[in-house]
C-alpha cells in the first residue's frame, strides 16, 4: 500500500516524461511495524528525484527486499535512475541541504535535492542508513537500509 501511494503520488511526473518505472518487489511483501508515513515520504522523495533527473524515455527502477544481519532484520529499498549519474566531486554534498539551497543545481540530481535532505534525515530517525552509487554517463542508485520488527501472524 505504500508503495502503491507513492507510485500514485509521483506517476504523473513519471508518465509525463514517459520514464519506465520497473518494479521488483516480493509477490507477497511481508506486514512490517516501522513508521508508515516516514517510509512512504523516503519513498516519494527518492522517486520524485529519481524522475527529475531521468531524461525522457529514460527508466526508473524500484527494488525492495528484506535483508537479514547479524540477526536483525532489515528493509532494503533501492531507487535507480539512468539520469547519467552524478559527479564525484559532488558525491560528498548530495544529502546536504544547506549546501544545496546555496549553491548551483548538482548534475544528476533531480530539482534542488533538499527533498534527498528529508529522506536523509527521515532515514536516520529510524536508525537506518541512506548512500547513493552512481557512474558517470550512466545514472545514479539511491539506496535505505531502515531496521525493521516483522509482524507476528496471529496464532490459530
Amino acid at each position: 500500500l505504500i508503495i502503491d501511494n507513492a507510485m500514485a503520488y509521483t506517476g504523473s511526473q513519471i508518465r509525463e516524461k514517459n520514464i519506465t518505472l520497473q518494479l521488483d518487489i516480493p509477490d507477497s511483501p511481508p506486514r512490517l511495524q516501522t513508521d508508515r508515513d516516514a517510509f512512504q515520504q523516503i519513498l516519494i522523495h527518492l522517486l520524485q528525484n529519481a524522475s527529475d533527473c531521468t531524461p525522457s524515455e529514460g527508466t526508473i527502477t524500484l527494488r525492495v527486499r528484506l535483508q537479514s544481519e547479524s540477526d536483525h532484520e532489515f528493509l532494503s529499498l533501492q531507487v535507480a535512475d539512468t539520469g547519467g549519474g552524478i559527479p564525484s566531486e559532488d558525491i560528498p554534498r548530495v544529502f546536504a541541504r544547506r549546501y544545496r539551497a546555496e549553491h548551483s543545481l548538482i548534475p544528476g540530481l533531480g530539482d534542488t535535492g533538499v527533498g534527498l535532505a528529508i529522506a536523509k534525515t527521515l532515514v536516520e530517525a529510524q536508525n537506518g542508513r541512506i548512500w547513493v552509487e552512481t557512474e558517470a554517463g550512466v545514472g545514479s542508485s539511491f539506496s535505505v537500509l531502515l531496521p525493521v520488527i516483522l509482524e507476528k501472524e496471529e496464532e490459530k
